[in-house]
């Protein structure tokens, strides 16, 4: 009923890296943003139509609107990025009851609105035909966290005027482009493509380095020009955090590919509250007495080798590489389990390559014994 709240109850079982986005009708109007990940949400109320009637629930993802009117009614999606499931609503709101008079102002209405459909159905329909001169090709790419990523354009030659438009989620949050010869990247709007993208000026490509859960989500290529229709490409990108499942009693490497310099700042972390692993700079070493005489620090590369591994080790365990140029992050969520079945036995070290960007085996690495 009309000024009664409704509430759109999320799946329960939602995986911890999840994006959630809440969209309404046909156009996918975004009204909320949850990141699990990162424990940010973001309410998009602005809009007359919902200012100030949307409530978030942070900790379920349900979506409440309060005060509801009959123009709420219509199609709600709930899409879960990461575990890539949709939920759908199909929302109602009926007339509380109306008196005579609102209803012969709705019959006069009505007839207006009839009048103004006539005129809208010419205008669509000479817009349709403009608009299937437009291409519009959508594939999905699915990577796993720390990896390069590459979005094609597919253009090739000389393309003259032609403008280039990279965006992420929305179409007013640019993130790349070539206007009139010159190239650009941004950060985004909130910051998350810092030092992390590269636009070819050749093929238009868009090269994201380092990728991250938070990287997930719509990206999408305008393609436009005076002489020629607009074109547009789309993108849906999956992140995937790499995992590793071991016995518990054995041990685990998780080698890194990053080369390492005298004066680096090496971090490892376990878990969601960034418990201190190891802690290693040009002068001192810092290391967890939950792990004092269990680990292996590699000299070249910061690979991690846990021995006499435990179920209390299981978690998400993260390396930061930081110097003055730039910060190299790694992750990867181990698994330590009691069952024997198809994990590494006690004896045996699992192994885990947290990055693909060299090719070939690991070499035996030099460590320190911590």
């Amino acid at each position: 009923m009309e000024g009664d709240p409704v509430t759109l109850q999320a799946d329960s079982e939602i995986h911890q890296d999840a994006l959630m986005l809440w969209r309404f009708g046909d156009k996918g109007v975004l009204l909320a943003k949850i990141d699990i990940e990162t424990n940010e949400s973001s309410l998009n109320d602005a809009d007359e139509g919902f200012k100030d009637r949307l409530q978030l629930n942070d900790q379920t993802g349900s979506l409440t609107i309060k005060n509801t009117r009959i123009t709420d009614s219509g199609l709600y999606e709930l899409q879960i990025r990461g575990s890539e499931r949709l939920q759908r609503f199909l929302v109602s709101v009926s007339d509380a009851g109306l008196s005579s008079s609102v209803i012969a102002g709705i019959v006069v209405g009505v007839i207006s609105v009839l009048l103004i459909l006539i005129v809208c159905v010419i205008y669509y329909r000479r817009r349709i035909s403009k608009l299937k001169g437009q291409m519009v090709e959508e594939k999905k790419e699915t990577v796993m966290e720390g990896e390069t990523l590459t979005l094609h354009a597919g253009l090739t030659g000389t393309l003259g005027d032609v403008t280039i438009q990279w965006c992420y989620e929305t179409e007013d949050n640019l993130i790349a482009g070539i206007s009139n010869g010159l190239i650009r990247t941004e950060e985004g709007a909130d910051g998350r493509f810092r030092g992390k993208l590269k636009l070819d000026g050749q093929t238009r490509d868009l090269t994201i380095s380092n990728i991250r859960t938070i990287h997930s989500g719509l990206y999408e290529l305008k393609i436009s020009s005076i002489a020629r229709n607009t074109k547009y490409k789309r993108f849906i990108v999956t992140v995937n955090v790499k995992s590793l499942s071991v016995t518990a009693g054995g041990s685990v490497s998780l080698q890194t590919n990053c080369e390492i310099q005298s004066d680096d700042l090496i971090l490892w972390t376990l878990g969601a509250d960034n418990v201190l692993i190891v802690k290693k700079d040009s002068e001192t070493t810092t290391v967890n007495e939950r792990f004092r005489g269990r680990i292996r620090l590699g000299k070249k590369t910061a690979s991690l080798t846990i021995r006499d591994i435990t179920k209390t080790d299981s978690g998400h365990f993260k390396l930061q590489i930081i110097n003055t140029k730039k910060t190299t992050f790694r992750r990867i969520t181990v698994t330590v389990t009691d069952s024997t079945g198809n994990q590494a036995s006690e004896s045996e070290t699992a192994v885990m390559l947290l990055s693909d960007d060299v090719d070939g085996e690991n070499e035996q690495e030099e460590t320190w014994s911590l």
